[in-house]
This record gives structure tokens, sequence and C-alpha cells, in this order.
């Protein structure tokens, strides 16, 4: 595991998601295939999809802590190409040349 991938993965279990965004998008600018760091901010998506479902469950998707959670999944999902269900999309910019 790559220190950057797992830096990354420390930072979704320390629930520090916005950090764990910013050590990948850097980690994915310096190398755009690097398949761990990818794995890496797939669990961070993962976790940001099931606090944003669990907050919806409560009805509680209304206000702001809901509003940035969604928005840094969305960040998330567009820079390692998924869509809001977790799916595979086209290529993600990313790794576009």
């Amino acid at each position: 595991m790559s220190l950057k991938s797992q830096r990354v993965r420390e930072m979704v279990r320390a629930a520090a998601y916005r950090e764990a965004y910013l050590i990948g998008r850097k980690a994915l600018e310096e190398s755009a295939c690097d398949d761990e760091v990818i794995a890496a901010l797939r669990d961070l998506t993962t976790q940001l999809r099931s606090n944003c479902m669990d907050l919806a469950a409560r009805k509680m998707d209304v206000g702001p802590e809901y509003d940035a959670l969604e928005k840094l999944l969305r960040e998330a999902n567009r820079l390692i190409g998924e869509d809001l269900y977790g799916r595979k999309i086209a290529s993600p910019p990313s790794q576009e040349r």
C-alpha cells in the first residue's frame, strides 16, 4: 500500500473527509493512474455515501452538514469516475489525456 493511499484511508477512519479528498486529489494530480489511491478514494466515497444515506433516512438531509457531505461526495465521485450510487461511469477526468 502506498503512503498516499494509506494516508487517505487514515483520514477516512478519522472522519477527516475533506483532508482525505485533498490528499487523494493531489496524489492523482501527480500520478493519474495510481490504483491504490483510487481504491482509497472509493473507500472515501463509500463512507460519504453511507453518511448521506444515514442522514436522509433520519430526515436530516437538509442543512449545512448534509450539504457539505453531499458536495464532497460529488467532488470525489467526479475525481474517480463514479456516479452518486458508486457505479463506474466514463473515465474519470484524472485519467483522461
